[in-house]
C-alpha cells in the first residue's frame, strides 16, 4: 500500500497535459493580445512587472532577517 501511495501521484502527474500547468498571468496575456506587432513598450512593461515580482520577496525577507544580516556583516569586517 505504501508503494502504491508513492507511485500513484507520479503516474497521475505524467498523464496531465502540460497546458493545464502553464496557464500564465491573465494580465500579461491580455496585454500581449491587445498589443500591436510594432509596439515595443509591451515587452518593457512585462519586464518591469517580472522584476517587481522578483524583488518584493527579497525585500520582505530582508525586513524579517535584518538583525541577522547586519550581525553577519559586522562579524565579517
Amino acid at each position: 500500500m505504501n508503494i502504491f501511495n508513492k507511485i500513484l501521484p507520479l503516474v497521475l502527474f505524467l498523464f496531465f497535459k502540460i497546458s493545464y500547468l502553464a496557464q500564465g498571468c491573465s494580465q500579461c496575456r491580455a496585454q500581449i493580445i491587445t498589443s500591436n506587432k510594432e509596439d515595443f513598450s509591451v515587452g518593457n512593461g512585462l519586464n518591469t512587472g517580472i522584476l517587481f515580482l522578483m524583488i518584493v520577496p527579497y525585500i520582505i525577507l530582508f525586513f524579517l532577517f535584518r538583525k541577522r544580516i547586519v550581525k553577519f556583516f559586522k562579524a565579517e569586517s
